[in-house]
């Protein structure tokens, strides 16, 4: 059964990531084009090889929380948490332990702009909510 758990928890974190994929590929370059470039840098159109390169960064980091998400026993100290709560709360221990840092670093010593910050701070926090809540799902159904 442990074997199924772990398969089941990598494969629910890799499809939450690629949740992150599509939402970064559909809404965050529109958000991003409307304030126009940032500084020097202007909005990079995705292409097919950027798109595939965004799609496995975004599935093996889910996989990577799925793994964590099985180590942790599906924080098997909320034992009267219903399985939704449970997902959400380890998506956002998640996006608060790993994309919250970088984002402010990103506006701290690269000085990015709060927009851009902002719009990548929604897409990493969509992409660790959806592999938390289908971990979560995944557990409900196989415990």
């Amino acid at each position: 059964m442990p074997h199924l758990e772990l398969l089941m928890s990598l494969l629910a974190g890799f499809a939450g990531g690629l949740i992150g994929t599509l939402w970064g590929s559909t809404v965050s370059p529109g958000l991003l084009a409307r304030g126009g470039t940032t500084g020097s840098r202007a909005l990079r159109l995705d292409t097919a090889r950027r798109l595939l390169a965004g799609g496995l960064l975004y599935g093996a980091s889910g996989a990577a929380l799925g793994f964590l998400f099985w180590l942790s026993w599906a924080l098997v100290a909320l034992v009267g948490a219903p399985w939704p709560a449970v997902g959400v709360l380890f998506g956002l221990l998640c996006w608060t332990g790993g994309a919250l840092p970088v984002l402010g670093l990103m506006r701290l010593r690269l000085q990015e702009s709060w927009r851009v910050v902002v719009v990548l701070g929604v897409e990493w926090l969509v992409g660790c909510l959806a592999v938390g809540t289908l971990c979560a799902l995944t557990w409900h159904r196989i415990v």
